[in-house]
């Protein structure tokens, strides 16, 4: 199976060259705002936005309305600003300093989540974000792959460019996995043309496993 940028299986590599993760931005460049409010990650201004996907591989999703018919602009139908980025997004572009997250209230900033302790599972929110982290700071672009049926989708380049060349499942890896829905995954990804990982989130300091995973009806 093919291999990615930095041995991801199922993913091509791709000549786009944005910034990796971590990568801070130019002095004389002002990081992109993110602004949290009732547990959403919302970014409002059209360069930020702009810098996010295009340095930082931060894609999010247009969650405006688009303008009624008859106004000045609407032939460009679709949404708009704000580009509401997941949690997984806004943690890794505050931890790597690529963006600041400011909260719109002091509510907001007491509701961080507590990293877990080192003697228990991690939550399901923390696992995905290992995963996303890894997969992303292996110049990676990631996005939420949950209408086939993963956590992420992963692709060789810009969202815009190319097709998704795998689905990501963070499972518990502490937890047997039931063999009928890996394989109904797995057959799901052949479908669409894309591989199944299975990614087994890494502890702090170390490095994620990663099993793919393909349909063969030919084996039935």
């Amino acid at each position: 199976m093919a291999a990615g940028p930095e041995g991801v299986p199922g993913v091509c590599e791709g000549g786009e060259g944005s910034e990796t993760a971590g990568t801070l931005p130019s002095p004389l460049t002002e990081r992109p705002r993110v602004r949290r409010h009732r547990g959403r990650f919302l970014v409002w201004a059209p360069s930020a936005a702009r810098a996010l996907r295009e340095r930082h591989r931060v894609w999010g999703a247009l969650v405006g309305t688009p303008p009624r018919r008859g106004r000045a602009g609407a032939g460009s139908a679709g949404p708009r600003l704000p580009l509401e980025l997941s949690p997984e997004e806004a943690r890794a572009l505050r931890e790597s300093g690529g963006a600041t997250v400011e909260p719109v209230d002091e509510a907001e900033a007491e509701s961080e989540e507590p990293p877990p302790e080192p003697s228990r599972p991690s939550p399901p929110s923390e696992r995905r974000f290992r995963v996303f982290r890894e997969l992303w700071g292996r110049g990676l672009h990631v996005t939420p792959g949950g209408k086939f049926g993963g956590d992420f989708l992963v692709y060789p380049g810009p969202p815009s460019l190319f097709h998704a060349g795998a689905v990501a499942l963070c499972p518990c890896s502490s937890r047997a996995q039931p063999l009928g829905a890996l394989l109904a995954a797995a057959r799901l990804g052949t479908s669409v043309r894309k591989s199944l990982l299975l990614c087994s989130a890494p502890p702090p300091g170390g490095a994620m496993d990663v099993t793919a995973l393909t349909w063969r009806a030919d084996l039935t």
